[in-house]
């Protein structure tokens, strides 16, 4: 055990040790402050920016019912549309919540036995009309079971985000999702032919608050959909790669270790 010399023990050094330590809490603070305001004004913008459509629907909706005539196709489509918004709003405030609990350390892992295949076919399921909108298909290629052990709702969020990606920055071309066994893992690829990502941007896209596109793209999005996925794919014990190149599409490798599966 290291003793303080006499010298550390005097007034004026304690006082100065005491002043530095508190100069370390103030700015580590300062530099918490600043990531939570960035993170507050990202997440206003995101979630201020869906509800103009929304609303826009609603209207429509209500002048709809208030006309003579109604055309139950044109209310039917109407809501529709309207569920979808809905749906992607919800999303985005997952994803929010996920950020807080991850960076918390309050979000674990609850593992159980189920049908990734079937999840996988869920999922894009629920991406179609999505894709059908930017002219994008989806195809699937899985066996008709395969069973694994781990967190379904974590999973669920991983296919989710992997595939929303594909639909956001596939640039309306096919979709091809592959789940297949090998001996040693389950192997999942999430392939598009979209605008593709640089090898610098390859780097970061899993680090929070960064996307798969510059800044300045038309194309929205909170930047932590892949940090999400990056924070619960290590929670899992698996592995995530990404192939890549501007303009030559995106192919995303989740690898679950075989020691996480069973497999039927």
């Amino acid at each position: 055990m290291l003793k303080e010399s006499p010298k550390d023990l005097e007034p004026g050094n304690q006082v100065e040790r005491h002043i530095e330590a508190l100069e370390r809490e103030i700015a580590a603070l300062r530099n918490s402050l600043a990531a939570r305001d960035a993170f507050l004004a990202v997440a206003a913008h995101e979630l201020r920016n869906p509800m103009t459509p929304i609303l826009a629907h609603v209207q429509r909706l209500r002048r709809l019912t208030e006309a003579p005539g109604l055309a139950q196709d044109d209310l039917l489509r109407g809501l529709g549309r309207l569920e979808k918004l809905i749906e992607h709003y919800i999303r985005r405030a997952t994803a929010l919540l996920e950020v807080s609990r991850m960076t918390t350390g309050k979000r674990r892992l609850e593992p159980e036995t189920f049908d990734l295949a079937a999840l996988l076919r869920d999922v894009a399921e629920t991406a179609a009309p999505a894709a059908q909108y930017v002219g994008s298909s989806i195809s699937l290629e899985a066996p008709g079971e395969l069973c694994v052990h781990t967190d379904p709702l974590a999973m669920e969020q991983i296919l989710d985000n992997l595939v929303s990606n594909a639909v956001k920055y596939g640039g309306g071309q096919p979709i091809e999702l592959v789940l297949r066994s090998t001996p040693a893992r389950v192997v999942l690829e999430v392939r598009d032919r979209g605008i593709g990502i640089s090898p610098a941007d390859q780097s970061r896209i899993f680090s929070q608050f960064e996307r798969a596109v510059g800044r300045g793209s038309a194309v929205g999005g909170f930047g932590v959909g892949l940090w999400v996925v990056g924070q619960l794919v290590e929670a899992m014990g698996a592995d995530i790669q990404v192939q890549s190149a501007p303009n030559q599409g995106t192919t995303v490798t989740l690898r679950l270790p075989h020691n996480r599966t069973e497999r039927s």
